[in-house]
């Protein structure tokens, strides 16, 4: 089940202006970073389905912080349990500079693990393996994008002392 939180405008489809019920989602709110990374985490979703991950929710944002992508894949981890990916999505559009992944500081660190404590607590408990995952993005133009997965980048036990 892929969920996502989205803030829209809605204005008629210009091809049905007679019709009330036809609606479409404007999105003009988004600056050119957030639609990059939009970009980035659609990419990253594409990847990880095709390497049989399930995407079960995307965008989960809580006061603590929010999460880009959690994903489940049977057996990732441990054979006969389901991993559930926590994802952070870290997008450029240069190589130049610090690789994407560099900028999950320690307080992105300690943010995304209380967001994913959250998650766990008001989710039905199931035996599962939690990972924190971190998917780094290059859209520079005019070469294909570059995606660099990293999974298990960071323990929430360094956190919160699981």
């Amino acid at each position: 089940m892929e969920h996502q939180h989205t803030r829209s405008t809605f204005r008629k489809s210009p091809s049905r202006a007679s019709q009330d019920a036809t609606w479409k989602p404007h999105f003009t709110h988004l600056t050119a970073a957030a639609k990059i990374g939009r970009c980035a985490e659609n990419l990253v979703c594409y990847y990880l389905r095709m390497r049989g991950w399930s995407i079960r929710m995307r965008n989960f944002e809580t006061h603590h912080g929010e999460i880009d992508i959690i994903a489940e894949r049977m057996g990732a981890d441990l054979k006969g349990y389901p991993t559930i990916a926590f994802i952070e999505v870290k997008s450029r559009t240069s190589r130049r500079g610090l690789p994407p992944e560099y900028s999950v500081t320690p307080s992105k660190r300690k943010k995304f693990t209380a967001t994913m404590k959250y998650w766990i607590g008001t989710h039905p408990r199931e035996k599962a393996v939690y990972r924190c995952d971190i998917a780094s993005v290059i859209l520079e133009k005019p070469n294909p994008p570059r995606i660099q997965y990293y999974p298990s980048a960071f323990s929430p036990r360094e956190q919160f002392g699981w």
